[in-house]
């Protein structure tokens, strides 16, 4: 193995003439997307190589956390079959996938090269996209905390400890609507935060200007390459309901 860190999977890689085993052409685009993803600039993340329950397709997918003891907070893949991809959140054990386009949905057919370009794009802007954790405090203890896409507000995952909560939370509409004591960015700072509430914070919003009033999500670079104008084509929606 090389030192890049994204998509490989060595049984997959050994066993290619084996039952589940990588075909040719599953090999040429793995190779591509790993070469699309040695430059990027994101933070690591865990991600795979496998096969769905009835192997039907190359699956390559990542997870999202929050860096420490928190719990998955999402994964996101691409189902590559040879002549097109699928590729979303996913959205349950088999890997069947969130077909909502506000969340990122996307399918394409192409070329082996025009699909793992595509594929990388896509990955590299979950990848970048900033996600906060919020949490509520009662006589100095957390009881509820919300991880959300920061950008848009999407929530990822909730939890309460109604042992600790002033209120039990039975339903997730009930889940607190005050507002939350405390936010960190879990993925996407560039700067070190110096209070309470991070940026893109709804409750404590930061004067323009200010050193955590910069935008945390990457940016698209000047040159306009082919990546940068794939990756301008992912723009996630905001979240439409829970």
């Amino acid at each position: 193995m090389d030192d890049n860190p994204w998509f490989w999977d060595e049984d997959l890689q050994e066993d290619r003439n084996e039952p589940g085993g990588l075909s040719a052409d599953e090999l040429a685009f793995l190779k591509a997307l790993r070469a699309h993803a040695s430059t990027w600039t994101v933070p690591w993340t865990y991600n795979s190589v496998a096969r769905p329950e009835d192997e039907s397709s190359l699956l390559v997918h990542v997870d999202l956390s929050d860096d420490g003891d928190g719990p998955i907070l999402g994964e996101w893949a691409v189902h590559f079959y040879g002549t097109h991809v699928r590729a979303g959140r996913v959205g349950d054990q088999l890997f069947n996938l969130d077909e909502a386009p506000e969340r990122g949905f996307f399918q394409a057919t192409g070329t082996m090269e025009e699909l793992a370009e595509q594929c990388a794009a896509w990955f590299e802007t979950v990848l970048s996209r900033p996600v906060s954790r919020a949490q509520w405090l009662h006589k100095g203890r957390v009881y509820a905390t919300l991880w959300a896409f920061a950008d848009t507000g999407e929530p990822l995952v909730r939890g309460v400890d109604n042992a600790l909560a002033p209120t039990p939370y039975t339903e997730w509409h009930s889940f607190p609507r005050v507002s939350h004591d405390r936010c960190t960015l879990v993925r996407g700072a560039t700067q070190p935060q110096t209070g309470p509430h991070a940026p893109f914070c709804l409750y404590e919003p930061e004067a323009p200007g200010s050193p955590t009033d910069q935008p945390v999500a990457s940016e698209p670079t000047p040159q306009r390459s082919r990546t940068t104008r794939w990756r301008q084509r992912f723009r996630f929606g905001s979240h439409q309901g829970s």
